[in-house]
């Protein structure tokens, strides 16, 4: 893409300002055949083609510097941040993010300009330039396409509300870090806060996508739950019945019970072998032939739930923390997290 760009830019360039190349039409030749007119011109594009590729690398310089293997998607969570190395370009496709430029230029290709130190605009081709030192850090939780070298930079968080003698200190610390869970912005996670149907639909169908495809790609739509749910019901994790679901429905707190359910599915059976004993019937206000039992008893025997009691109780019915959606991400993807419950 920036190759193309600077091609098209110098070849216009070139066009405007006139090339050393054979006059046609002049005095000795007032006539010009067809021919002749286009093998002229093909020799005019050729010449501005092979200007464009010398400034290209005289500019860039060593092209196996930036990977081949053409762009991808990034996700940041509030406070992540990337560097930009020399010949990448990036494109923040959603969120919010800002540019913070220590050294050399960073261009903003679709706009024509410089820029500097500030907000990265959405949807607009940024270009680092030779020994360009960028630093791009998320404002919110962000999507950028990034093609080239980068590397990313790894900044503590530090949210306000989460103590470090809380329980669910360093879960929430490790789902930001997997990408799956997010703080309102840089300093603020609300462990308190609840989830909404179309919130917990988002967060399974991502942990759906980074299991079975190594990252996550789905990006907001518009509305912006849609892609999670298509993704979602598409890929059997939500409930055929999702997919005409309200806005109001879609915007509604989310029971625990239904919670799990979803979750449940964003990862094979295989990834739920059990560690506790927990026969059916065990867990105080979950009977076994009670909706989505099945797999709430699965999550107690794998240890990732151990009950909100000394009895191991669900509250099925209730509505989820996001403190507790950290910790069972978590445990989900990483199984020396996992607890040891005995229920009878």
């Amino acid at each position: 893409m920036r190759r193309r760009l600077l091609v098209f830019f110098l070849a216009a360039a070139l066009l405007g300002c006139g090339c050393a190349a054979s006059a046609a039409g002049g005095a000795d030749d007032p006539l010009v055949s067809l021919d002749y007119a286009q093998s002229w011109a093909e020799g005019l594009v050729e010449e501005a083609a092979e200007a464009a590729r010398a400034a290209f690398d005289e500019a860039f310089g060593d092209a196996e510097a930036v990977p081949a293997s053409g762009s991808r998607q990034v996700r940041l969570s509030a406070g992540q941040a990337v560097r930009l190395r020399e010949g990448a370009s990036v494109t923040l496709t959603s969120g919010s993010a800002r540019v913070a430029l220590n050294a050399g230029a960073l261009v903003n290709a679709t706009v024509g300009g410089e820029a500097v130190t500030g907000k990265l605009n959405a949807r607009q081709l940024y270009i680092a330039c030779e020994n360009c030192d960028a630093t791009i850090t998320a404002s919110a939780a962000s999507t950028l396409d990034i093609s080239g070298g980068y590397e990313t930079v790894h900044t503590q968080l530090s949210f306000t509300d989460v103590p470090q003698n809380a329980w669910f200190y360093s879960y929430v610390y490790d789902a930001v870090e997997l990408g799956l869970v997010d703080g309102m912005d840089a300093k603020t996670f609300a462990p308190d806060g609840s989830f909404t149907v179309a919130q917990a639909v988002k967060i399974a169908a991502c942990m759906h996508q980074l299991y079975h495809e190594g990252a996550v790609t789905l990006q907001n739509g518009d509305p912006w739950y849609t892609s999670y749910v298509d993704y979602g019901v598409q890929n059997g994790v939500a409930p055929q019945d999702y997919a005409s679901l309200s806005e109001s429905e879609l915007n509604a707190a989310i029971s625990r019970r239904d919670y799990v359910a979803l979750f449940y599915n964003a990862l094979p059976a295989a990834e739920y072998a059990a560690v506790n004993s927990v026969p059916d019937g065990s867990i105080p206000d979950v009977d076994a032939a009670d909706p989505s039992a099945a797999q709430i008893y699965a999550f107690y025997r794998a240890g990732i739930l151990n009950g909100s009691d000394g009895e191991g109780s669900f509250l099925p019915d209730s509505g989820i923390k996001r403190s507790e959606v950290a910790a069972i991400v978590v445990r989900m993807f990483d199984k020396s997290e996992r607890i040891s419950v005995t229920l009878n």
